[in-house]
């Protein structure tokens, strides 16, 4: 009896591919330097009876439609971010992802590394930790008390997080041990997070007035679309650095590199981009020295990522099993 057959958009870690290897004909795309491309997808997929995809895969409509036998979609991402959802229902197709860790969760919860990640640019857009890199590859060493390379402090200024979910409030910890002032601006005040993190909310402009460096911490929604653009920016301090750790869209790119052409912001760092998944940056963006750049790096921790390909390949295992998927986002299917 022939294995069902499942694809995989990128290469996954061994211990996941093995399990999944026992029970099914795994083809998987090689290419782990960027997201999969439509072509190569809609290549892959054909014939397939499983799709394991993740955050930054297109799975629209023209792609479920090359393969007709699917039996589940699974993204490693907590959303359908960019599922057709309607597509995939129409087709009875379940699809489902990785649960919603909670709260002081180890297992699957990207809280800490995607805060750590925030913390990382932070500190080297406001050191020059890679212009400082830069040079010393180029053979360039000014010497340790030149003037030629000089950063901002980060130890006792003031940090605005602007959304204090998990990861918000994870990085607002993490501002303690720097003996920063910490703002933060939310829908809804959090006054046991304010006491036990010494956190004061403040209106969303008087944090931007206020704040030497604002890491974005917010959901995507329609709202939060383009949340900084031009008006915002220039509420910001010259010496003030804007971190995004989020997603792309809720920092209007056009708008903060014209911040950053005319000096109206100190610098920026950012691990997300508009146009994900295969964002196209101006070059002088590329070429300006008081900006850090990662390609959405968050969760790139390898203990983790090990842990979130695993519980994929549980979701899998246990449908072959008879098991409904927990985290389903077209539940609907099963009542139709």
């Amino acid at each position: 009896m022939s294995k069902p057959k499942i694809f995989i958009t990128q290469p996954i870690e061994v211990s996941s591919l093995k399990r999944l290897q026992q029970f099914m004909d795994v083809n998987m795309h090689p290419d782990s330097s960027r997201s999969i491309l439509k072509k190569d997808l809609v290549k892959g997929i054909r014939g397939c009876d499983y799709l394991f995809c993740r955050l930054g895969d297109i799975v629209d409509a023209d792609v479920i439609a090359e393969s007709p036998r699917m039996k589940l979609i699974v993204t490693m991402a907590t959303a359908p971010a960019q599922i057709d959802l309607k597509e995939a229902t129409r087709r009875k197709i379940p699809v489902a992802g990785r649960m919603v860790p909670r709260e002081g969760t180890e297992r699957d919860s990207i809280i800490e590394e995607t805060a750590d990640m925030a913390w990382a640019i932070l500190m080297a857009v406001a050191r020059g930790v890679v212009e400082g890199d830069r040079l010393v590859r180029a053979g360039v060493f000014p010497g340790p008390q030149s003037m030629y390379l000089l950063g901002s402090q980060v130890h006792g200024k003031t940090l605005g997080i602007v959304g204090l979910g998990n990861i918000g409030k994870a990085v607002a910890r993490r501002a303690r041990g720097f003996k920063m002032g910490v703002f933060y601006y939310s829908r809804s005040r959090h006054l046991d997070v304010e006491k036990e993190l010494d956190v004061r909310h403040l209106p969303f402009e008087e944090l931007l007035k206020e704040s030497d460096f604002i890491s974005l911490h917010p959901s995507y929604t329609h709202e939060t679309h383009h949340l900084i653009s031009s008006r915002e920016l220039a509420m910001m301090k010259p010496t003030a650095f804007l971190i995004n750790t989020s997603r792309g869209p809720v920092v209007d790119e056009e708008a903060l590199i014209e911040a950053l052409r005319s000096k109206k912001i100190a610098g920026a760092a950012l691990d997300v981009f508009e146009g994900e998944p295969h964002p196209k940056l101006p070059v002088d963006v590329i070429a300006m020295k008081n900006v850090v750049l990662t390609p959405h790096l968050g969760s790139a921790v390898a203990e983790k990522r090990e842990i979130m390909s695993n519980t994929v390949v549980d979701i899998f295992l246990g449908f072959l099993e008879g098991k409904r998927p927990g985290n389903l986002f077209n539940p609907e299917i099963y009542t139709q």
